[in-house]
């Protein structure tokens, strides 16, 4: 233990807290501390690092004993106003006086989490502000709870007579979440491993159990669960610790006394032998129900406190599943008894004891014996005749490469490291072992030197344990109807026990909510920044360009930490319609098929052995002068180590893809299927598309590069056999022939700068093997408006709903005012009208600033007709109106900070080369911030009249078929209406 860089000691007394650890972290330059709280027995970690980035969660563990999901609508609740900001919604209020990174709240199988993170210092003592009332002090009032959890109204609020209907914004999402195959798989994991626990309940909320939930339940629920004695906390950053225990004490901790919280889980009785469970998810009459079952094999397996088997258990996972070599993924995809891994497969340690699963989807329900047996006899084997050493070295290299990485790509890292350790540092384990996992791999590669350490491992775990379930779920064509018919007689026997003084409290609870939802709030309440906090100068990005053998490349020194990043950029707009259709199945293929000589197998090894990953990708980007850049990228990282064979795979991937028939069959019905999957999940982005697809050339390509169209396509080319693929393996390698030709690549290379040149002596190797001339350019075609606009169906019972209108560029004087309007729009109209009171999940407006397009958009609606005349009124509202001072101010201040991403060493170079190859260098971006701050209430309403009034529009929805056939009805037939 390193703590030379300490400022306190183990046993010191920081005001209530004791500190009970001390270790240095190497990797982050910083101080890991482990605290107590005396008083209380609130657990706190704090990091304290050299970051800009800063970070605090508080979670408290959440054990419900049934499904009504009282943990997940208590989240809702708790950020509903709270003793000291005495406001309506403070959490969403908050998010618009903010520069944070990230805000959430987070209900899991047995805990609920609070983080946010945030580069301000100002801000986070705000946010922690708020944070520590609402969960410690929330006013948890009854309008709330039937607000966010469920209530009785009448399908015309005012009019008793028009029949009585569940509303509530977790009852709607829960009701869109539980709509897929992935979401019923997911949520039985722990029905069929630990019947009888709290895993076997839905936190989120089963929509059947949600109505039973009462107000004084979800009250004692809080009273018992959200206390400082069954509190973990967490803060990163570089402030000082005694500052931030004094102000947690000071608002929250000093307030309470210590408590007994039984919230214990008791280890899971293990089976005799195993078992199986069956489960269904709903399916649209208009699809084949036929190979449409997810068959699993699960097992549970260790405890989430052993840090040495929880790591092992998660190499051998990704051992067994991780790429196409995999020997339990290649047994499966290739017996041809489903499409792809089924939703759920893998290693999970968010549970107390650790879930290993696998299996397919697409599958059929009678082959579950085989799929089972299937999986059994490959363990056999691996365990009799060995585990491949080299796909061994391959995932314990992925596992050291991920623990090394220190990147803000995707989720801020200040809040990642909490992610790291919070299941060791909840159920009992080693909190800072699980980020410095040195001694764990060191133990590792000594067993690995032993003997047949994951042979053994197999055996113990995996086929002598009889703790097993082999989970069956099925289509079910009826299941939608029946669930709506169970609702409505569920209703009609409420309604019909209702005297006239029931229905007359009704009416005078839904007007009440609603005046409630209507009235102006004084938020002054709330901490915020000003606009003077608004950062206006970006940080200067080294970056050297040159040409190697006619490809431009950007080397960016950053410290890596010891990985190296490569993104290689080609032009995609030569190519013709048919191959651009095909350019996303391209991206899916590339790093899953044979290349430079080697099969597709000894590839995915190579590369997992050598990288930490190889994707690719397809993008349209509306340049700073209003071209569309149609744009293919390739990309991959990897240790210092193994920069020639990091080069030498990324060489063959662009020079010598080799497309088997039966391999590529394989990848179409693997992307299909996890496609089909992603609807339920994505249904307001595929809505946009559509949408889009309706107003210009850019947004027509977009939807087939992105959208359903590509889903319809690839249903095509999966019923194509292998001996059927001889066009499409034609068009895959004109695709890499036409894109990768040096003279057209724009390659970014961010490295340690005693690395550089290393790599670039690599890639002119690499390079001099490439054609030297560039690919075929060409303008986006001619636009023709196609007509009616466009609605899908599918078997969900909400929409997802979307109207995109097309308005002005990054560089016009007037994307700054709309980019404020979309954020205003958001904050003060739509959050209120379509989630507060029409029980949406969730509500959008934003200006896409580049694309020169504003969208509206909802996520899990009840509504379709009710939400697009709210985005219309929206833009009434604004135009009949003055904006409230506060209000205007934070939706600027959002709009600031959506301008000043998150970045990391990994990324700066990258984002600031391609930025000024589309022309939005730092003066462009500098300009456009200096227009936010510009902005006037006068300029609102002049865009809203000028682009969302009287601007081109058009309307997309995805859906449950009734809403929408009922919608269009309504709307006069503006729909085209088909199935997806």
């Amino acid at each position: 233990m390193d703590t030379t860089m300490s400022r306190f000691d183990v046993g010191t007394t920081i005001g209530g807290y004791r500190v009970d650890r001390v270790e240095w972290l190497e990797h982050l330059k910083g101080t890991y501390y482990e605290l107590t709280h005396q008083p209380t027995g609130a657990r706190h970690i704090h990091i304290e690092a050299p970051d800009d980035g800063k970070a605090f969660v508080v979670l408290f563990p959440t054990v419900p004993k049934d499904s009504t999901g009282v943990a997940h609508i208590l989240e809702h609740v708790v950020l509903a106003g709270s003793e000291r900001f005495d406001v309506r919604d403070p959490f969403f209020s908050m998010t618009r006086r903010s520069l944070s990174d990230f805000m959430n709240a987070m209900t899991g199988a047995d805990a609920t989490m609070y983080p946010f993170s945030t580069r301000n210092e100002k801000d986070f003592y705000n946010l922690l502000d708020v944070y520590l009332d609402a969960t410690f002090f929330p006013r948890i009032e009854e309008k709330s709870f039937k607000q966010e959890g469920h209530r009785l109204e009448f399908e015309q609020t005012d009019d008793p007579s028009s029949g009585l209907r569940i509303k509530g914004v977790v009852f709607n999402e829960m009701k869109g979440a539980m709509a897929s195959s992935a979401a019923v798989v997911y949520r039985s994991i722990g029905k069929a491993l630990m019947p009888g626990s709290t895993y076997a309940n839905n936190s989120g909320g089963d929509p059947e159990a949600i109505p039973d939930l009462t107000w004084e339940n979800l009250k004692a629920f809080h009273a018992r669960h959200y206390h400082p004695s069954n509190a973990w906390f967490y803060t990163y950053g570089d402030m000082p610790l005694e500052q931030v225990l004094e102000r947690i004490e000071q608002l929250a901790l000093s307030k309470f006394d210590r408590t007994e919280v039984d919230v214990a889980i008791p280890d899971q009785p293990r089976f005799d032998a195993p078992r199986e469970y069956r489960d269904v998810y709903p399916l649209s009459r208009d699809e084949d129900p036929s190979k449409k079952a997810e068959v699993l094999v699960t097992w549970l397996t260790a405890k989430v406190s052993n840090s040495f088997e929880i790591l092992a258990l998660n190499i051998l996972g990704e051992v067994l599943l991780k790429n196409a070599a995999s020997p339990l993924r290649k047994a499966l995809i290739e017996s041809g008894l489903g499409e792809a891994l089924a939703s759920g497969s893998g290693f999970h340690d968010s549970f107390k004891e650790a879930v290993f699963a696998a299996g397919l989807k697409g599958a059929d329900a009678a082959d579950a014996q085989r799929i089972e047996e299937l999986m059994l006899s490959t363990l056999r084997d691996l365990a009799e005749k060995g585990v491949d050493r080299e796909m061994v070295d391959a995932a314990v290299h992925q596992g050291e490469l991920s623990t090394r990485e220190v990147s803000n790509a995707g989720f801020p890292y200040a809040l990642r490291v909490f992610f790291y350790l919070s299941s060791a540092y909840v159920y009992g384990g080693d909190p800072y072992r699980a980020l410095q996992l040195e001694q764990d791999f060191a133990r590792l590669h000594d067993e690995l030197k032993a003997g047949p350490f994951f042979e053994n491992l197999i055996r113990k775990y995996l086929l002598d344990n009889p703790h097993r379930a082999r989970m069956v779920v099925t289509p079910d064509q009826d299941m939608e109807d029946r669930q709506v018919a169970a609702e409505r007689e569920r209703v009609a026997a409420i309604e019909a026990k209702l005297t006239e003084d029931d229905k007359r409290a009704i009416l005078d609870e839904t007007m009440a909510l609603k005046a409630e939802q209507e009235a102006r709030q004084d938020i002054s309440v709330l901490p915020t920044l000003e606009l003077g906090d608004v950062p206006m100068r970006d940080e200067d990005v080294e970056l050297s360009i040159e040409r190697i053998h006619g490809a431009e490349v950007a080397f960016a020194p950053q410290p890596t930490n010891g990985l190296t990043y490569i993104t290689i950029l080609a032009d995609f707009s030569g190519l013709d319609d048919r191959l651009k259709d095909r350019l996303p199945l391209f991206a899916r293929a590339l790093s899953r098929v044979g290349a430079g000589g080697h099969d597709y197998l000894s590839q995915a090894l190579r590369i997992d052995r050598y990288t930490g990953g190889i994707s690719a990708g397809v993008q349209l980007r509306h340049a700073a002068n209003g071209e569309v850049l149609q744009q293919f990228s390739v990309g991959g990282k990897a240790l210092a180590r193994n920069h020639e064979p990091f080069v030498e795979v990324l060489r063959d991937v662009l020079t010598q893809l080799s497309f088997e028939p039966k391999r590529l069959k394989d990848i179409i019905a693997e992307y299909k299927a996890q496609s089909e999957a992603f609807v339920v999940q994505a249904g307001h982005m595929y809505a946009q598309l559509l949408a889009g697809s309706k107003l210009d050339a850019a947004g027509l390509l977009q939807e087939r590069l992105s959208g359903l169209s590509q889903l319809a396509l690839l249903k095509e080319l999966a019923q194509l056999g292998p001996d059927d693929l001889a066009e499409v393996i034609a068009d895959m390698t004109s695709i890499a022939s036409q894109l990768f030709q040096a003279g057209g690549l724009h390659i970014c290379v961010t490295t340690d700068d005693r690395h550089v040149d290393e790599v670039r002596a690599l890639l002119q190797q690499a390079l001099s093997t490439l054609p030297s001339g560039a690919p075929a350019t060409a303008t986006l075609a001619e636009f023709t408006p196609s007509g009616r606009f466009e609605a899908k169906t599918t078997s969900v019972p909400v929409t997802y709903n979307a109207k995109v209108v097309r308005t002005v560029g990054f560089t016009h004087p007037d994307a700054a005012p709309l980019m404020v309007l979309g954020n205003f729009l958001k904050a003060t109209y739509l959050h209120r009208e379509i989630r507060e009171k029409g029980g949406a999940y969730g509500s959008m407006s934003n200006a896409n600033r580049e694309a020169g397009s504003f969208t509206f958009g909802s996520y899990r609606d009840p509504h379709v007709v009710r939400t697009f005349q709210t985005f219309d009124s929206a833009v009434d509202e604004v135009l009949g109106t003055q904006p409230d001072p506060d209000e205007f101010k934070e939706a600027i201040l959002q709009s600031c900070s959506q301008v000043d991403p998150l970045s990391s060493p990994d990324i700066k170079g990258r984002r600031r080369y391609f930025d000024d190859l589309a022309g939005y260098t730092s003066e462009v971006r500098a300009e456009f911030k200096r227009r936010l701050l510009e902005v006037t209430e006068d300029d609102l309403k002049r865009v809203a009249q000028t682009y969302l009034k009287q601007g081109t529009s058009a309307l997309g929805s995805v859906g449950n078929a009734d809403k929408i056939k009922e919608a269009n009805e309504v709307l006069g037939g503006v729909f085209e209406i088909s199935s997806i």
